[in-house]
């Protein structure tokens, strides 16, 4: 009882803005959960990359290389669980704020290309070129991320407005942390 007082209390202090803004961006975590992601393996890919963005987040600053490369294979980790285990989401994703799985897989084509582009500047197309290279190209998928996410910042406020553009904005960067207690396995209680 005096712990759901407590939570009253700190909930009251709460200005009425706020509290609105964090229920809508819930409520669009959930509509984007029972759009995209029913399948049990689409849950545990999303549960492992959501593990891995957040260590991502923890790194960012100290080491963009590293961030990089271990974001890009959790990204594409997460969308293989959209495009290839749930691929009858799609029309259920357009009602939503975010990219569709189509759209997904173009940006993942675009960080694609970024290695081959640089490679090809950089005149070898080799392993060991793609390694002397990395922290050029991780720092070209940086560019490549902020891009996209200001785009899509860019065309949720001239189609509806800023505030329904940081709605999108704190979901997207909020995801690994809900995904994870959204999908963690519980155990069942007797």
């Amino acid at each position: 009882m005096k712990a759901r007082l407590l939570k009253e209390m700190m909930t009251s202090l709460v200005p009425a803005p706020f509290k609105a803004f964090y229920t809508e961006v819930m409520l669009r975590k959930e509509d984007d959960h029972h759009a995209s992601h029913n399948d049990f393996g689409n849950q545990m890919l999303h549960l492992v990359s959501s593990g891995v963005f957040l260590y991502c987040y923890a790194i960012l600053a100290f080491d963009l290389t590293e961030a990089m490369c271990v974001g890009l294979a959790a990204l594409f980790v997460r969308q293989f669980g959209h495009a290839v285990l749930e691929p009858d989401a799609h029309e259920k994703e357009m009602s939503l704020l975010g990219y569709t799985t189509h759209n997904k897989t173009l940006i993942v084509l675009g960080y694609t290309l970024i290695p081959v582009a640089t490679l090809i500047q950089a005149g070898s197309v080799s392993l060991s070129s793609f390694t002397q290279n990395l922290p050029t190209i991780a720092q070209y998928w940086w560019y490549w991320t902020q891009f996209v996410i200001g785009a899509r910042i860019a065309y949720l406020m001239w189609k509806f407005s800023f505030r329904t553009s940081m709605v999108w904005y704190v979901k997207l960067v909020t995801d690994p942390l809900t995904d994870i207690v959204a999908y963690f396995p519980r155990r069942q209680r007797a």
